[in-house]
């Protein structure tokens, strides 16, 4: 008697698979967990939803400067005098990436008690989210940098399909009076830092003067700036606070509108209304100072820093495709993923958005 069978490959079973492993993965990405949204969410990182459905492999952003000039004033004709919008745009190109697991055959699954299937999509959903995570940070610093906090790109990866783009002068600072890589010798993150960062934030004044004015994160009717930086810049940090200057700033994010959104969890405090966070993977380098001296580059974050876009979302949000496939006449088993995705640091006039990039020496853990 002929019997019904529902195989792994099956498509009905490939997409709760699928789906599994992108609720997976929005849980366990830092950016896509608590950073990311749509235009109308002001967060550190734009999500662009245009190239979802339909073709296309690049999305134009926009941004309408804002007006500037003297106004008609008493009996002064206003005709020819009128102003003009001005814009400016930048694209953010998507491509496939991919990756997959060899599970071995049926007798490598007869070997052992646990489920190596399920153990690789485990894998897989852990890895993609650590490398979405990984092209974010790399994005918003500008620079891959060196270290092993990257895991999954080499360091001399030049970024694909968009390119780095490094902080323009007018969205770079340093520690205190240093004006250059040059000049860090063992300048350490503070609290004082903070406070110039978030002066100056305030300071940008439109594109076609300094920069476009640079929007504060808005949670729950909260609005903050955020410094991300790494977990050695947060523990100069709490050295230079004290017990006492600590525990207020832990104190001040407890009591802050909107703490109860996710941008908060994990956060290890509030100071000057700049929420603080602390991620392993912040970009970090070694030809500082006089050409030897170990630097990191916190990123000070407002809205919509970061541009992302996916090339296809399926149902329930799926934007990763997992499938299985057969070798060797289907005796072994590959369980891969596919996305098309794009990151970029957003950037309009040769100038950055909504971020800045701070660069300091930092006291090494062993």
């Amino acid at each position: 008697m002929a019997r019904t069978q529902i195989l792994p490959s099956d498509p009905g079973a490939v997409k709760v698979y699928s789906a599994s492993v992108a609720v997976d993965v929005a849980k366990k990405s830092y950016f896509n967990s608590k950073m990311a949204g749509t235009e109308t969410q002001k967060l550190p990182v734009l999500v662009k939803t245009d190239l979802e459905s339909g073709a296309g492999d690049e999305v134009t952003c926009y941004l309408v400067a804002k007006l500037r000039g003297r106004p008609a004033q008493g009996a002064e004709k206003l005709e020819g005098r009128e102003m003009r919008l001005s814009k400016y745009t930048d694209k953010l190109r998507v491509d496939k990436f991919r990756n997959g697991v060899n599970v071995g055959d049926v007798m490598d699954q007869k070997r052992v008690k646990w489920s190596i299937k399920s153990q690789a999509r485990d894998r897989l959903s852990d890895y993609i989210a650590e490398f979405e995570d990984e092209m974010t940070m790399m994005h918003a610093a500008g620079a891959r940098g060196v270290g092993a906090e990257i895991q999954h790109f080499p360091a001399d990866w030049t970024a694909w399909p968009n390119g780095f783009v490094a902080p323009d002068a007018g969205h770079q600072t340093y520690p205190g009076a240093v004006a250059s890589k040059g000049g860090l010798t063992n300048e350490k993150l503070s609290l004082a830092d903070i406070d110039k960062l978030a002066a100056k934030a305030k300071k940008f004044l439109g594109t076609e003067a300094n920069g476009a004015k640079m929007t504060p994160i808005t949670i729950e009717g909260g609005v903050h700036f955020l410094l991300l930086t790494g977990v050695e810049g947060m523990y100069d940090i709490r050295r230079e606070a004290g017990d006492q200057g600590w525990l207020a700033i832990q104190k001040a994010a407890a009591a802050a509108e909107g703490r109860k959104n996710p941008i908060f969890d994990g956060s290890a405090g509030m100071y000057n209304k700049v929420i603080l966070q602390e991620h392993e993977g912040v970009i970090k380098f070694n030809d500082y100072g006089a050409g030897s001296v170990k630097a990191m580059r916190s990123l000070f974050l407002g809205a919509h820093a970061v541009s992302k876009a996916y090339g296809f979302k399926g149902n329930g949000g799926v934007r990763y495709k997992l499938s299985e496939s057969g070798l060797d006449l289907d005796e072994e088993a590959v369980i891969h993923f596919r996305t098309i995705l794009g990151i970029k640091a957003s950037t309009f006039n040769g100038q950055r958005f909504g971020m800045i990039a701070h660069d300091h020496c930092y006291t090494e853990i062993n």
